[in-house]
């Protein structure tokens, strides 16, 4: 019987980092503009083709519903200035990052604007776009006097790990998934 991913337990970790440091440590993608609802299509489709089917990623429809309610402020308030979306030269989409001012969902959650998602299509993986959208996002909200910028992570992801790590980002909570 094949492992079921959906079965298996694992850890979130919760990072925080300052402004500063992310902009110190990245490198700027090039081409970066603004998310708009229309991206709501094309982010879904994303992050059902980035994120492992566990937790609320097992279900399209609740992908979809997710992604919907982000516009509609149900984490947060959205923060579009801040929620960059990488384009490549031809015009493509290779990655997003979508920030909301607070994080409304946990009550424990750091007191800074928090990444709902930050993700890379496999085909533009490491060449900077993570980096470039997170330097983006820092830009963003230092111009608006926000500090820190905090997000989570699974904790077997270690190539999203490394990255906010050099970045800046030191954990602050762990816990198990659905915690």
């Amino acid at each position: 019987m094949a492992e079921n991913a959906t079965e298996q337990p694992y850890d979130r970790i919760v990072m925080r980092a300052p402004v500063g440091a992310i902009l110190e440590a990245a490198t700027p993608w090039s081409h970066v503009r603004a998310m708009v609802p229309e991206d709501i299509p094309w982010l879904a489709a994303a992050v059902w083709e980035c994120y492992p089917r566990r937790g609320h990623f097992t279900d399209w429809d609740r992908v979809v519903e997710l992604t919907q309610g982000m516009f509609k402020n149900e984490a947060g308030e959205f923060m579009p200035v801040a929620s960059p979306v990488a384009v490549t030269e031809d015009g493509y989409i290779a990655g997003a990052v979508t920030v909301v001012h607070r994080l409304t969902l946990k009550d424990d959650a750091p007191d800074c604007p928090y990444v709902l998602d930050c993700l890379t299509l496999p085909d533009h993986r490491r060449k900077g776009v993570a980096s470039g959208l997170l330097a983006a996002s820092a830009r963003a909200l230092k111009a608006v006097g926000e500090t820190d910028l905090a997000l989570t992570c699974d904790a077997d992801n270690e190539g999203a790990l490394a990255l906010y790590e050099k970045l800046g980002f030191e954990e602050i909570m762990r816990g198990p998934a659905g915690s």
